[in-house]
């Protein structure tokens, strides 16, 4: 008999990879970087925590993206 855990433990693993791939990716950008400190509803602060987990990236990561989409914007 399977231990009832292992499919938990195996999710686990599978979340923690994803997690430090993101960060990796984070890490290696050329720029450096900062700290920003944002006061956000804890209904956006969830979606946006679920949003990275869905791309399996960080928050940071997904404000970097929306940032270099609305760049364009602000160079015109």
């Amino acid at each position: 008999m399977a231990n009832m855990f292992e499919k938990y433990t195996a999710d686990l693993e599978a979340g923690q990879k994803n997690i430090e791939k993101a960060v990796m990716a984070d890490t290696v950008a050329e720029e450096k970087r900062t700290t920003l400190s944002q006061s956000l509803t804890v209904s956006d602060k969830k979606t946006l925590k679920m949003m990275a987990a869905e791309r399996d990236t960080t928050i940071a990561a997904i404000i970097h993206e929306w940032v270099q989409e609305h760049l364009e914007e602000v160079e015109k």
